[in-house]
């Protein structure tokens, strides 16, 4: 998954959530590096473009809000279509969805942009 994120959107300089498959040199934030999702201590817009893998069991709004304050750019792989709304500022740039697992169970890669004033 990696590889086509990076050939289509560029390479992302954070990941949050599930890392398998994340080069090393990438910023990793999850609970496994000591960061809770919810109360991140980046400024705004610290890192150019996130990668974020949450679990699936949930849409985690608070957590994808705050994390997406800290980003100018993120790409979310989710079972579920992500609102545009919960992301101030945000355009959709791209979703595609993708077959991934045993099941072939359906993704969408959903990448936002943060739309500069």
């Amino acid at each position: 998954m990696w590889s086509r994120i990076v050939a289509r959107f560029g390479a992302p300089d954070v990941a949050f959530g599930k890392t398998d498959g994340i080069p090393d040199g990438i910023a990793a934030v999850d609970t496994n590096t000591g960061f809770e999702w919810s109360h991140l201590p980046f400024e705004d817009n610290h890192f150019v473009f996130g990668y974020w893998d949450p679990p699936y069991d949930r849409l985690y709004k608070r957590e994808g809000m705050e994390i997406w304050r800290t980003l100018r750019r993120i790409a979310i792989l989710h079972t579920h279509i992500w609102p545009r709304a919960w992301l101030a500022n945000a355009e959709r740039e791209a979703m595609v969805a993708i077959t991934m697992g045993p099941m072939k169970q359906i993704r969408c890669l959903q990448v936002f942009r943060k739309k500069i004033a």
